[in-house]
């Protein structure tokens, strides 16, 4: 499995194309992000989960710093991920988002709100 970094890499990449290419999506990841993105990965996003979409213009830059890692769980899963191994839901374009009925496990796992990606 790719590293969590690579796979919402991955997700930015392809949710940013299509906001380049269809106004309308562009425009609702704007002003209804949780919405949007609920309905483009067929997820439901905890409450918990922040989630800012942000358009760069020619006099803006943005930053994003990832959460800090404990070194010392690093190497361990949270319940979220050891949920994770044990199925997940298709999305479009091939992609999947993990998911439970209590609500998402995405990348981080209520902790940024990016759903992991298989393939």
């Amino acid at each position: 499995m790719e590293n969590k970094n690579e796979q919402r890499k991955q997700l930015e990449e392809k949710l940013i194309a299509k906001a380049t290419k269809d106004e309308t999506f562009r425009k609702n990841l704007l002003t209804s992000p949780r919405e949007t993105l609920e309905t483009e990965l067929g997820i439901n996003i905890p409450d918990a989960v922040n989630i800012n979409v942000l358009e760069e213009d020619q006099s803006s830059f943005y930053l994003v710093l990832p959460p800090v890692i404990n070194p010392e769980t690093e190497d361990e899963l949270s319940e979220a991920e050891l949920e994770m191994v044990s199925g997940g839901w298709d999305g479009p374009g091939g992609m999947s988002a993990d998911c439970t009925n209590e609500g998402c496990t995405v990348y981080p796992a209520c902790q940024g709100g990016v759903p992991i990606l298989t393939n």
